[in-house]
């Protein structure tokens, strides 16, 4: 029997160091050991956001000059208004169960001070929180799905594998910002939620789309604690 797999390149290593393990070890090491101690809390954010850009854009250029193929290969294709709508309401579900997912995982796993929605948006002003939510909206679904599930499924034939995988590595770059009960209560969950909806229309911009809308209330929580201080 003939094997189609898609054989490992070069360029496609390089796409997967880069899509998963260059965001992580910033996140996990070179941030918080060699900026965050030496740097105010808005400036390090937007070095962070800035290192994410960055790597997207370099993963974009491995995949079109490296790789040598189109963007639609890690799902970039048209969405019709039909699925527009489908996301909307989808995000709009999804963000709402995040307080109910916060509530629930404080019964069992209570959560420190730092690392919670409220200090986040305590922390930063609007635009800086909205920045925030457009970044991890575009660029953690082309590092961390997108690219990730579309290579790993071609080498491997296994989604489930794949997803774990790139769930995986997805929860541990949120470990320096979050605490453990948001990462386990919220971050996991929402995770697998968002890793089965690309998995499901193996389309970028839906699940851009559905991230952002997650987020989003971020910054309308901040508007309002801002309004009522």
């Amino acid at each position: 029997m003939k094997d189609d797999r898609v054989r490992l390149s070069l360029p496609t290593v390089t796409g997967l160091a880069v899509s998963l393990v260059v965001p992580l070890f910033y996140n996990l090491v070179v941030g918080p050991r060699f900026l965050q101690p030496r740097v105010d809390g808005a400036t390090y954010a937007l070095i962070g956001f800035g290192v994410l850009w960055l790597t997207t854009l370099g993963l974009v250029l491995l995949v079109r000059v490296g790789e040598g193929r189109p963007l639609s290969s890690i799902g970039l294709q048209r969405l019709s208004w039909r699925w527009v709508l489908v996301a909307i309401g989808l995000g709009i579900v999804l963000s709402l169960a995040v307080p109910l997912l916060t509530i629930m995982i404080g019964q069992v796993m209570p959560a420190s001070e730092s690392g919670t929605i409220d200090s986040m948006t305590a922390q930063y002003p609007a635009w800086l929180i909205l920045v925030g939510v457009i970044t991890a909206g575009v660029t953690e679904e082309i590092l961390f799905r997108a690219y990730p599930l579309e290579r790993l499924i071609a080498l491997t034939r296994t989604p489930w594998l794949s997803a774990i995988i790139s769930l995986v590595l997805f929860v541990l770059a949120h470990l320096q910002s979050w605490n453990l009960a948001h990462i386990v209560g919220v971050v996991l969950p929402l995770g697998a939620a968002l890793t089965a909806l690309y998995l499901w229309r193996r389309n970028l911009l839906f699940v851009i789309l559905v991230h952002t809308l997650i987020d989003l209330p971020l910054v309308f929580l901040k508007l309002m604690n801002r309004t009522q201080g």
